[in-house]
C-alpha cells in the first residue's frame, strides 16, 4: 500500500499545482475533497511544529513568537527504500529543485509564504505552500500543516486575524476525507482546547479525529495525563497519544532529532504514569498514521475512481454548453464565428417558414392587412361624376374628344392607380418589421444559445441582419413601386375594349367584368332618368371602376410575389453575407474581439478547464497505478 499513498501525493500534487485545494470553488468537481490526508490543527505554541519535526526526524519548519505559519503547509514524506540515500525535499512552487540543505528549506518557506501574502495584500491564506519530503527515515505520509488557532490578535495582527484561521482550519478539516489530528498541551486545560472544539464541530462521532497530548514533561507536579491516554476522560474515538517534545534549550542548543527520539523514550520508560502504555512516543504516532492513512485510502480509491469518471463527464457538458474550449488560432475563431453564424441563419430561415410568429404573420399581411389596405383606398373621390367631369373636360383642352375621352380615361386611370402605392408600401414596412422581430426572436432562441457567450458576435449578427433587411426592403419597396408605376405606365388595351364591349355578357373566361363596388358594368346604365351628360359621366366612371378593379385583382397577387423574392427569399439567403465576407478578411484582433465574451463565462470556462485537465491526469494516474 505504499506506491498507493505515493499515487494519493502525486494527485494532490496535481490538485495544488491547478488550484484545487479545501479553499477553492466548491462548484466544481474537487479531486482534494476525495483525497485521505491527516490535517494538523492546533493553538498556537501548542508543540503542533515540534510534532511533525519529531515525524519527518528534521528542523525545517518556521519558528518564533505570534503567528509564525500563515498559509497551510501540505507536506508529503516520502520513504526511500535505501538506507543511507541521502534526504532532500522538493517545492512544488519552484519547479521540484532538489533542496537537501532543510535550514533552506525553512527559509524558502518563509520566502514563498511573504511573497505570496505581499500580492495579495493579506495576512494569511488557504491556499497551501506544497513541500515533498524524501528520505529513509520517514513514514509515507500525507499531512496538512495549518497555522496556528488563537483567542487574540497580536503583532498587529487585524482583528479578523482570529476568524479567518479558524474559518482557514475549518475548511480543510470538514471534509469527509480529512483525518483530523488534534494537537493540544497536556499543561492546558482540555475544555478549552482550541483543536478539540473544532474537531467536534465538523466530526461530531469523532470517526476521523485522533488527539495529541504534548508537553507531557512539563506538566504540574502532581499531575499527569494518563486517565486521558487511557480513554478514561476526554474520550475520542481514535484515541489519544502521548508525546514529549524537544524542549527549548535543545531546539537552541539543536540537538540532532536521533537523541531527542531517546530523550522522549527514556522519559516514558522511566515514569510510572506511563511507562506501561503502548500508545506514546513519535514512533507510536507515526506508525499509528501511516496505518490510519492506509486504511483510509483503501477505503476511498473507488470512490475516487468513480467521482473522478463523473467529474470529468460533468465538466465536459459544461464546457460544451460554455461553448466549449476557449479558441485561440484564426482558423479555429474564423470557424466558429461562421458555425454560429450558420446556425442563427438556419433557425432563422426555420422560423420564417414556421407558423406562428413567422410565415404566419407574413401571410397575414398579405391576406388580411394588404386586402383590408386597398379595399380602404378612397377611389369614390376620383370617380364621383363631377370630378370625372372635370378631368375629362380639362384632358381633351381647347379641342373636345370625338368619340371617346381617351385622355380622360387615361388621367382618371393614372390618378386611381397611384393610390396602390400606399398599401404596397406598408406591405413592404409591415414584413420587414416582422422579419426584424424574427431576428431578434431568433438570436434568444434555443438554438443560438451558443451565441450567449458572445455578446459582441451577437450584436455583429444583429447589426449585419439590421443593414441587411434594411437594404432587402429597399429593394423590395422598389420592385412594388415599379410595378404599381408600370400599370400607370402602360394601359393594357386589350382588358379596355374588352370592358367597352362586354356590356353585361361574359367573357371568354365565362367571367364578367365588374366595378369596385362589385356591380356589373352595364347595370350603371340602367339609370333611364339620368340627363345624358350624366349617363355619359357615369358610363366613364364605371369603365375607370372595373379596371382598376382588374388591376387591383393583380396586384393582390403580384404584391406579395414581388415582396417575398425581394425581402424574404433574400433575407433567407443572404441575411449574414457581408458578416461572412468581413471574417475571411479580418485579422486576428478584430476576430478575436467579436469572441469577447461577458467575465463570468470566461471565468468559469477556464476554471473547468482546469479542473477538468486535473481529474484527466487523475484518471491517467489511476488507470497507470498498480493496487
Amino acid at each position: 500500500m505504499d506506491s498507493v499513498v505515493q499515487l494519493v501525493n502525486r494527485l494532490q500534487s496535481a490538485a495544488t499545482l491547478l488550484g484545487d485545494n479545501a479553499a477553492s470553488d466548491k462548484t466544481l468537481p474537487s479531486l482534494w475533497e476525495l483525497l485521505p490526508s491527516i490535517v494538523v490543527i492546533g493553538g498556537q505554541s501548542s508543540g503542533k511544529s515540534s510534532v511533525l519535526e519529531a515525524v519527518v526526524g528534521k528542523d525545517f519548519l518556521p519558528r518564533g513568537t505570534g503567528i509564525v505559519t500563515r498559509r497551510p503547509l501540505l507536506l508529503q514524506l516520502v520513504r526511500l527504500e535505501d538506507a543511507s540515500a541521502q534526504e532532500y525535499g522538493e517545492f512544488l512552487h519552484n519547479n521540484r529543485q532538489k533542496m537537501t540543505n532543510f535550514e533552506a528549506i525553512r527559509d524558502e518557506i518563509e520566502a514563498e509564504t511573504n511573497r505570496y501574502l505581499k500580492g495579495k495584500g493579506r495576512a494569511v491564506a488557504p491556499e497551501p505552500i506544497q513541500l515533498t519530503v524524501y528520505s529513509p527515515m520517514v513514514p509515507n505520509l500525507t499531512l496538512v500543516d495549518m497555522p496556528g488557532l488563537t483567542k487574540v490578535p497580536i503583532d498587529g495582527q487585524p482583528k479578523s486575524i482570529v476568524r479567518e484561521l479558524e474559518d482557514m482550519a475549518r475548511s480543510y478539516i470538514k471534509g469527509d476525507n480529512a483525518i483530523i489530528l488534534a494537537v493540544t498541551p497536556a499543561n492546558a486545560d482540555l475544555a478549552t482546547s482550541d483543536a478539540l472544539h473544532l474537531a467536534r464541530e465538523v466530526d461530531p462521532s469523532g470517526e476521523r479525529t485522533i488527539g495529541v497530548l504534548t508537553k507531557l514533561d512539563i506538566m504540574d507536579p502532581g499531575t499527569d495525563a494518563r486517565d486521558v491516554l487511557q480513554g478514561q476522560a476526554v474520550r475520542l474515538k481514535n484515541g489519544w497519544i502521548g508525546i514529549v517534545n524537544r524542549g527549548q534549550a535543545d531546539i537552541i542548543g539543536k540537538v540532532p532529532m536521533t537523541e531527542a527520539r531517546k530523550k522522549e523514550l527514556d522519559f516514558f520508560k522511566g515514569s510510572r504514569h506511563y511507562s506501561d502504555l503502548k500508545n506514546v512516543g513519535t514512533g507510536f504516532l507515526s506508525s499509528k498514521l501511516s496505518t490510519h492513512l492506509i486504511n483510509a485510502i483503501r477505503k476511498q480509491l473507488p470512490v475516487i475512481q468513480h467521482s473522478i469518471n463523473d467529474g470529468i463527464i460533468g465538466l465536459d457538458r459544461e464546457l460544451e454548453s460554455l461553448g466549449g474550449p476557449a479558441v485561440v488560432t484564426r482558423g479555429a475563431m474564423v470557424h466558429l464565428i461562421l458555425q454560429l453564424c450558420r446556425a442563427f441563419e438556419d433557425a432563422f430561415g426555420k422560423m420564417v417558414d414556421g407558423g406562428k410568429g413567422g410565415g404566419e404573420q407574413i401571410l397575414h399581411v398579405f391576406e388580411k392587412r394588404l386586402t383590408d389596405n386597398i379595399r380602404k383606398l378612397d377611389f369614390d373621390k376620383i370617380l364621383d361624376p363631377a370630378n370625372v367631369r372635370r378631368i375629362v373636360e380639362e384632358a381633351d383642352g381647347y379641342q373636345p374628344h370625338l368619340i371617346a375621352p381617351e385622355m380622360g380615361y387615361r388621367r382618371l386611370l393614372q390618378e386611381c392607380l397611384v393610390l396602390f402605392k400606399g398599401p404596397s408600401d406598408v406591405a413592404v414596412e409591415e414584413v420587414h418589421a416582422i422579419l426584424r422581430h424574427i431576428v431578434a426572436r431568433t438570436l434568444e432562441s434555443e438554438e443560438c444559445k451558443g451565441l450567449a457567450q458572445y455578446g459582441q458576435l451577437k450584436r455583429e449578427i444583429a447589426t449585419c441582419a439590421a443593414g441587411a433587411l434594411e437594404s432587402m426592403k429597399e429593394d423590395a419597396r422598389k420592385m412594388v413601386l415599379t410595378m404599381v408605376e408600370m400599370e400607370r405606365s402602360y394601359l393594357t388595351a386589350e382588358v379596355f375594349r374588352e370592358i367597352l364591349q362586354q356590356n353585361g355578357r361574359s367573357n371568354e373566361n365565362g367571367e364578367v367584368i365588374r366595378t369596385l363596388s362589385g356591380r356589373q358594368v352595364s347595370d350603371v346604365n340602367a339609370d333611364e332618368r339620368s340627363s345624358p351628360t350624366d349617363k355619359h359621366t357615369q358610363k366613364i366612371a364605371a369603365h375607370v371602376s372595373a379596371y382598376i378593379h382588374h388591376v387591383r385583382t393583380q396586384l393582390k397577387q403580384t404584391i406579395p410575389k414581388a415582396i417575398v423574392h425581394c425581402l424574404v427569399l433574400q433575407a433567407k439567403k443572404k441575411l449574414l453575407d457581408s458578416l461572412h465576407a468581413e471574417v475571411a478578411e479580418s485579422e486576428d484582433g478584430k476576430l478575436k474581439r467579436m469572441l469577447i465574451e461577458d467575465e463570468t463565462t470566461l471565468k468559469r470556462r477556464e476554471q473547468c478547464t482546469h479542473r477538468l485537465k486535473l481529474l484527466r491526469k487523475a484518471a491517467e494516474e489511476l488507470s497507470a497505478a498498480s493496487y
